[in-house]
């Protein structure tokens, strides 16, 4: 899914949107310099293959699971 600031897609299931140098998931906002910001939304948020080894979505899905079996 793309949405807001950048043309990436987007694979990570908590992604909301992004604008200049911030992604906004569910976790929060991940705000990081321009070529910090590429680099760390390609290996993650952008990718089918990592965005579950991200420490925000790995939280995430541990909190999700925690409700789910409540």
């Amino acid at each position: 899914m793309s949405s807001g600031y950048s043309s990436k897609t987007w694979a990570c299931p908590f992604f909301k949107w992004d604008e200049k140098q911030k992604v906004h998931c569910e976790g929060g906002v991940v705000s990081l310099w321009p070529k910090t910001y590429d680099d760390y939304t390609n290996a993650y948020c952008a990718s089918v293959e990592n965005w579950q080894k991200c420490s925000l979505a790995v939280y995430l899905v541990r909190q999700y699971d925690k409700e789910v079996r409540s």
